[in-house]
């Protein structure tokens, strides 16, 4: 179109006489000129603009078979974008741990030596313009890897969100964490013998309700799979477990948040023999977390509290707490101090533990930290002493943590 333009525009001049065109005619014709260039280079940035646009994920779907010489570099050789790639991130935790007692038991996996205490791999991406997607493979020690979560999520509308696949159920707080993620090298005594060394993890369905009103509330209802051996596993495929659990989060300041969150879980066990709960678990907790940071100093301080208390009610009941306390002193440093308990008060497997902590951590960056930990356990066997040191470190890109 602009040749056709300035061809003409040539034949129109040549046939002209010069005496013809006065000086500002001239100026009047070399300034529209200069528009029309200035009006076409705009438009060439706004189609740019509106390909970026369109490749950072609004229109996804919809473009997704549509070749464009722009993103030619960005292409496989198959012809199919990379755009659609997910995120991929690794967590690496090296442990090295001294213990006091039961060094000579095989089966103990906290006795004195040095491990790869777990990998993680995460990957993480929206399917498309309705569903997101996130699979966390998991190596414990360096042999065998399993699926530890596999979670396929959807905003139905503005306050209804659904979830299905394999994940660690919102039972309270510390259950919902990646071994990496955890506030101490190690899982509280509590979450350790109610729930067992893979946490309750199970494959179900839910759906999440935000409710409508001034603060943060949601409302989770699950059916679960009801697999874990130390709690459910009941005898019938149509054995499943059913989880409510009511969150709330409170901004108490502009430096100070609450949250207070209660949960329940009802299911059928593999208990042989007629009992008062009929071979029913029922469990049961509350959790409550205070966080400070101060404006303007986030980076620098920090302090966080931290508590849960739980019960398993079946044939024997199970019940404990924990509370922790962490306050960030400096940009890269945390102290850090917790107490946790667990008891089975009556029947024929009495037991009454608890154990005090301290960790001292340097963090450097976000993505690594080495973190010093001091255990110290009384129990009805010989007490134990305990003394864990761990590199944690993260590599790609890693989805946020949640609050």
């Amino acid at each position: 179109m602009q040749l056709k333009f300035y061809f003409m525009l040539s034949l129109f001049l040549f046939f002209i006489p010069a005496s013809a065109w006065s000086a500002s005619q001239l100026e009047v014709l070399e300034e529209r000129i200069r528009a029309l260039e200035n009006e076409k280079k705009d438009s060439s940035s706004e189609k740019k603009e509106e390909n970026t646009d369109t490749a950072s994920g609004n229109d996804r779907s919809q473009n997704f078979w549509k070749y464009d010489n722009s993103t030619q570099s960005t292409s496989t050789a198959t012809g199919i974008s990379r755009r659609f790639n997910p995120a991929i991130s690794v967590n690496g935790l090296f442990l090295g741990t001294y213990n006091s007692a039961g060094n000579y038991d095989a089966t103990k996996s906290d006795r004195t030596g040095l491990k790869v205490q777990e990998a993680e791999v995460q990957l993480t991406s929206s399917i498309d313009n309705w569903l997101t997607g996130n699979v966390v493979l998991s190596i414990e020690g360096t042999t065998g890897i399993e699926i530890e979560e596999i979670i396929t999520e959807a905003l139905l509308t503005r306050n209804l969100n659904l979830r299905a696949g394999k994940f660690f159920v919102p039972f309270g707080k510390h259950n919902q964490l990646h071994t990496h993620a955890y506030a101490f090298i190690d899982r509280p005594v509590i979450n350790q013998e109610i729930f067992g060394e893979e946490g309750l993890n199970e494959q179900g369905i839910g759906f999440s309700y935000l409710i409508p009103v001034d603060w943060f509330s949601q409302l989770t209802f699950q059916v679960l799979e009801g697999n874990n051996p130390l709690q459910f596993n009941g005898p019938a495929g149509s054995d499943f477990a059913y989880l409510i659990r009511e969150n709330n989060f409170w901004d108490m300041n502009d430096e100070t948040t609450l949250e207070l969150g209660g949960t329940y879980v009802y299911g059928k066990n593999s208990l042989a023999g007629p009992s008062d709960f009929d071979n029913e678990t029922h469990l049961a907790g509350m959790d409550l977390t205070l966080k400070w940071q101060p404006a303007g100093r986030e980076n620098y301080k920090t302090f966080i509290w931290q508590t849960e208390i739980m019960g398993s009610f079946r044939e024997q009941t199970q019940e404990g707490w924990y509370t922790q306390v962490q306050h960030q002193f400096a940009k890269e440093w945390w102290i850090q101090g917790r107490y946790s308990g667990y008891k089975i008060a009556n029947g024929p497997n009495r037991q009454d533990k608890n154990q005090w902590s301290a960790l001292l951590a340097w963090e450097s960056s976000e993505f690594s930290a080495i973190r010093l930990q001091y255990n110290h356990l009384n129990q009805a066997a010989t007490d134990e002493d305990q003394v864990l040191l761990q590199l944690n470190f993260t590599l790609g890109s890693h989805p946020a943590h949640n609050y």
